[in-house]
């Protein structure tokens, strides 16, 4: 019963340990139980004993076996007994915390690319990175991020630039609003205005389908009614010294030349909707092959963005000075790649609650939990 007692606890431990890790390749669950099997019977009386282990996301199940030489027994022929035990451990998806950061390229060099600007973020926030590159999440300079927890299909470099250090061999992410926006958005075919040019000046701005390019130049300070905006075949471009708010807002962008442009110098404080069909979205680009995959954001004013932005085809520049998001609550985004640089702060947020909106970003796996 002890000899049982021992092994069987070995067993366990190294199913948990294997278990415990985030969604990741299998070879990493094999290897973790595989040291925790041998680490955990070096503490024990055991020699000799023989395990078997089968990782995978689902689960990760460990057996072994111990021949247990036997005393009294022996003078009858029995000169051992054989034990046997069983275990399983899988992960529990509720516990893990939230994706805050999806990078969906399979095959970027900078799936997270970090370079003299620190990234802050509340305790549950994660960023998740789909590239097997060997640089897929990376960091020079200064830079500094902090998180829950940093996950890649790939490997990373200057990973002491993260905390905790990320995890590497990660199973890839699937893009959690790809059938959401499979097509187009209603009710674009007609414009409601064309190549807007707003100067200095202040202006307010309704809801529809603005063709062209809409841009917003220095002192021209626009309020943008709750509403969708949709943005079709050109840029939506707010200049530095511009601002621009607006409550209850989505921007949704269509054609291959449509991107936003936000530059740094004054506010900008747009807000998601907290009800309706597009709750939680600040910006929509949906995949449909893009010729521009970019998204530009530069600090330096007051720059408070609350909301998810999703652009699976583009690559989210953000750089500059000063505070990026400091004031808010809730703040995601899953694009093709992110290319952070400056000399400021971005924050991340996963509060959606605190901001009124949907629990839209998907959850970590976490939390092992022994199954047999």
């Amino acid at each position: 019963m002890h000899a049982h007692s021992e092994l069987q606890e070995a067993a366990d431990a190294a199913a948990i340990a294997g278990a415990r890790l985030p969604a990741t390749a299998d070879y990493n669950r094999h290897e973790a139980a595989t040291k925790l099997v041998a680490a955990g019977l070096e503490l024990t009386s055991l020699s000799g004993v023989t395990s078997r282990i089968n990782a995978s996301n689902a689960e990760v199940v460990v057996k072994a076996e111990y021949a247990l030489p036997t005393v009294m027994l022996g003078l009858m022929g029995i000169e051992e007994l054989q034990i046997k035990v069983s275990t399983g451990a899988r992960s529990q998806i509720e516990n893990g915390g939230v994706a805050c950061l999806v990078s969906l390229s399979e095959t970027s060099s900078d799936g997270l690319h970090l370079q003299g600007i620190n990234q802050a973020a509340a305790d549950n926030y994660w960023a998740w990175v789909n590239s097997s590159s060997a640089t897929s999440i990376n960091a020079d300079g200064a830079a500094k991020a902090t998180a829950q927890g940093f996950c890649t299909v790939g490997r990373t470099s200057g990973a002491a630039h993260f905390g905790p250090a990320p995890y590497t061999g990660c199973a890839p992410m699937e893009d959690p609003f790809a059938e959401r926006f499979a097509s187009a958005y209603p009710d674009t075919e007609s414009c409601t205005k064309t190549n807007v040019s707003l100067k200095n000046g202040i202006y307010t701005l309704s809801p529809g389908v603005y063709c062209g390019n809409t841009i917003l130049k220095p002192q021209a300070h626009v309020t943008f009614e709750p509403g969708t905006y949709v943005f079709k075949n050109g840029i939506l471009e707010i200049q530095g010294q511009a601002s621009a708010t607006g409550n209850g807002v989505t921007f949704v962008f269509e054609g291959p030349e449509a991107r936003p442009i936000v530059r740094g110098g004054g506010a900008i404080d747009i807000k998601a909707p907290t009800e309706g069909d597009l709750a939680g979205f600040l910006i929509v680009k949906r995949a449909e092959g893009s010729d521009i995959r970019e998204m530009i954001v530069q600090g330096g004013g007051r720059v408070n963005l609350v909301g998810v932005i999703y652009a699976p085809e583009w690559r989210i520049n953000i750089s500059g000075n000063g505070e990026i998001n400091q004031d808010s609550q809730f703040f995601a985004m899953v694009a093709d790649d992110f290319y952070m640089e400056g000399n400021g702060r971005l924050w991340i947020r996963s509060d959606a609650a605190a901001a009124g909106m949907p629990d839209l970003m998907p959850r970590i796996k976490s939390g092992p939990v022994l199954t047999h």
